[in-house]
This record gives structure tokens, C-alpha cells and sequence, in this order.
């Protein structure tokens, strides 16, 4: 089989560590595997079967357009242009598409290419946005299932500061998109329950959890050596959580900031990925900054990240929208349980003791469930037991096989 993912990045973030990882498998089950991505950093050196066809200029054009006149996916002519070519080079037996979003593409140039080849397409949507007017996340509002306009989460990413767009993007996206055939995969059963009321909904609408690797990555460390190492005390009561994005109130930073000053000297809190010019957020209405929390600017290192999921006590996603979180997964290999809201996938992730969630946005119920892992009083699974079931249910392996069963009755119908 020859496949060819496409995604706005590579192995940077969530949605970009699951493409390389099916993209690494795929290659070790000696399948011929292509990445094509469009912003980001560039893959690492000796990266086989990838391709990075934007330039920085044009993404940063592409979003001052799209913020301005409203219609993101709408530019990039040149890049896509490139990309086409590439499809062209490559000649992929499935077509795997993943975030299209991230001001990188032209949608009709695209997706027409793709209709008029009737080329096969497995696509999966770790957001909402591929059948919304425009948002990553509807939260409350459920005018996706009806067409869209008066769009009241415009300002959110990927953002229109002028013109509301929803309802003639919904219109075109509904038009551009379900033409061909296609299998739609999510992580989660609740984004595969949203996908099939959407207009998608004629297509098959599949789970499959993201994976990640569990082997040679994302397991447990030795508590005391990685505490020692980074400079924390053996008995020190330890939250971690990862800032990146902080400036989207959709990540719900004020939550875990607010949880920070609410434990006071009890505990300590790190937050990974954090952006200086996020510092502000830090300092209360009392005009003090939290004494008790570690900043530690973005860092590409997984075996380091892996050493911070394991020397912490619990790890903290505050999200008031998400899917099925690769954080979230990481911290729990690595045998550390996890305590967030209510919302998307989340629930399922935390399920039969693996975390717990509250009610999204409930400062209290946010604040006296860290404090009840930190006192080891929350019923949880332990550290070994919680490492081997999602090795068992969130492999990069397991996952793989299954995009290649699905890969194999597109090509072989």
C-alpha cells in the first residue's frame, strides 16, 4: 500500500505526533508511507517520505487574509499548487487527511483535485472544524447541523475579526467535501456521535483512540531519579500541566493558574510550553505573582517530557472543549493519573479510574480533586496498572492496524 498523510505539521503537537507515529509504523510494517505538511517546524534530518511545501511567508499572509476577510482554507494557491505536484509524484492508493486547518491550503483546489481522481480518502478529525461555518469547537451552539451564520464564536481560532463567513463556509465545505468516497475516523465516540449529525453523516463514521508509543517513549521512569535530576524534593506534591496555546480561553488557563494559588505552599505546579508572553496571566488582581508555579518554555524532547509526566503527582487538562488529548495519554503511560473537565473525549479517556472529571469550568470541584490524588485519597489506579492499560488500548501498533484495515477496503472494496 502507498499512503500519503496529509496535516498542518509534523510530530509537533498532538495531532502531529499521531501522523508520525502512524507514518514511523507504517514504514516498520513495510508499507510505503509519505507525510505532506504544511507549516512547523521541518522534519527531523534522515526523515524518510516527507515534505514541507509552505514557506512561513505564505502561511503568515494566509492568516492575515483569512482573519480579515473571513474565508480560512481560501489562499495558498501557490502552496497548494506545490502539493498537488507532490500528489502527483507520489501517487498515494489512499489519501489520509488529518487538521487541514492552520491557514496552509486552498480547500477547493484540493478537494477538487481529489474528486476529480476519485481518489480515496480516509480523514481524521481531531476537531469540529471540518463540518462547522468556521470554529474548531461549536461548544454550545448547535447551528453546524443546520447550516451556520450569525456565527457567535467568530473571534475564536481560527479567527475572522471583521466578517461573519459561517454560513457560506458551511455551504461551500458541505459541497467540497462529501463528494468521493471517504471513511471519516475521530478519537473519540463523542466526535464520531457529532460527525455522524453532521453533514457527513451519509459516510461511515468511525472511532479509532489515538495512540502513541508506549515502548520507546511514553512509559513510567523511576519517580526519585527524575525528581533528583530536575532538582525536586522526594516528598514534594507535584502538578503538571502543558501550557501551549494558553493565550486560547479554550485551553482554560485561569483554571489551572487559579488552582495554583488556591493549593498555595501545599503543593507546586509546572506548566511545559509555556510563552513569555503569557507572564501577565500570572499575576493576580492583588498585583503578586503565584510563588508555587514553574514555567518551562516548548520543548520538541519527548524522552524529557516523559520524565516530567513521571516525577509529577497528578496532571491537570483544564479545557473547556477538547477531543481525545495526546497529553492526556502521555501522562497516564507514564503511569500519572489525570484530573479534568467534562468535556469531549475527556470522559472516556479518564474512564474506570484512570482520572477523575468534574463539572467543566467549577473551580471547587477542579481544586478539591487534585487535592484529593495529591492525598492519595481518590481511589485511582496505581502508577503500573494505569501505565499498562493504555499500553494495551493506546499503542501506536494497535492504532496503525487499524488505519491499515480501513486503508486495505478502500483500496480493495
Amino acid at each position: 500500500m502507498k499512503i500519503l498523510q496529509i496535516n498542518s505539521h509534523y510530530d509537533q503537537g498532538g495531532a502531529a505526533r499521531i501522523v508520525a507515529c502512524i507514518h514511523r509504523q507504517l514504514l516498520a510494517d513495510g508499507q510505503e508511507s509519505y507525510v505532506a505538511y504544511g507549516r512547523g517546524q521541518k522534519a527531523a534530518e534522515g526523515t524518510e517520505g516527507t515534505c514541507r511545501f509552505n514557506t512561513v511567508p505564505e502561511v503568515l499572509l494566509s492568516a492575515a487574509c483569512s482573519r480579515f476577510f473571513g474565508k480560512n482554507g481560501w489562499y495558498n494557491r501557490l502552496a497548494t499548487r506545490r502539493l498537488l505536484a507532490y500528489i502527483d509524484q507520489v501517487k498515494p492508493d489512499v489519501l489520509h487527511l488529518h487538521a487541514l486547518h492552520g491557514y496552509y491550503l486552498n480547500f477547493p483546489m484540493l478537494f477538487q483535485y481529489i474528486n476529480g481522481r476519485g481518489i480515496p480518502c480516509v480523514w481524521t478529525f481531531h476537531d469540529c472544524y471540518a463540518f462547522t461555518g468556521n470554529c474548531g469547537y461549536f461548544f454550545d451552539c448547535e447551528k453546524w447541523k443546520t447550516g451556520c451564520g450569525d456565527c457567535p464564536y467568530r473571534r475564536n481560532y481560527p479567527a475572522s475579526q471583521w466578517f461573519d463567513r459561517s454560513r457560506e463556509l458551511w455551504r461551500q465545505k458541505r459541497e467540497l467535501f462529501t463528494q468521493g468516497r471517504k471513511v471519516i475516523v475521530t478519537p473519540s465516540r463523542w466526535l464520531t456521535e457529532q460527525a455522524r449529525q453532521s453533514f457527513f453523516g451519509s459516510y461511515p463514521c468511525i472511532t479509532i483512540h489515538n495512540g502513541i508509543d508506549t515502548k520507546q517513549t511514553f512509559f513510567p521512569r523511576d519517580r526519585r531519579s527524575c525528581r533528583e535530576k530536575y532538582g525536586f524534593g522526594r516528598d514534594e506534591k507535584l502538578v503538571l500541566g502543558i501550557a501551549v496555546g494558553y493565550r486560547d480561553e479554550r485551553k482554560g488557563a485561569k483554571y489551572i493558574i487559579q488552582l495554583a494559588r488556591d493549593l498555595g505552599n501545599t503543593a507546586r505546579l509546572i506548566l511545559i510550553g509555556w510563552n513569555k508572553e503569557n507572564d501577565a496571566m500570572l499575576v493576580g488582581s492583588d498585583g503578586k505573582k503565584a510563588e508555587n508555579i514553574l514555567t518551562i518554555p516548548n520543548t520538541a524532547d519527548t524522552q524529557m517530557l516523559a520524565e516530567y509526566y513521571s516525577l509529577a503527582d497528578v496532571f491537570v487538562i483544564p479545557s473547556l472543549a477538547e477531543n481525545y488529548a495526546t497529553t492526556t495519554l502521555e501522562a497516564m503511560a507514564c503511569g500519572t493519573p489525570v484530573v479534568g473537565f467534562d468535556v469531549g473525549g475527556i470522559p472516556e479517556q479518564l474512564a474506570g479510574g484512570r482520572g477523575i472529571v468534574v463539572e467543566a469550568g467549577n473551580q471547587a470541584q477542579f481544586d478539591a480533586a487534585v487535592r484529593s490524588v495529591l492525598a492519595g485519597e481518590a481511589g485511582l489506579m496505581g502508577r503500573q496498572a494505569l501505565a499498562a492499560v493504555i499500553r494495551e488500548e493506546n499503542d501506536t501498533e494497535r492504532m496503525t492496524r487499524e488505519y491499515e484495515r480501513i486503508y486495505r477496503e478502500l483500496i480493495y472494496p
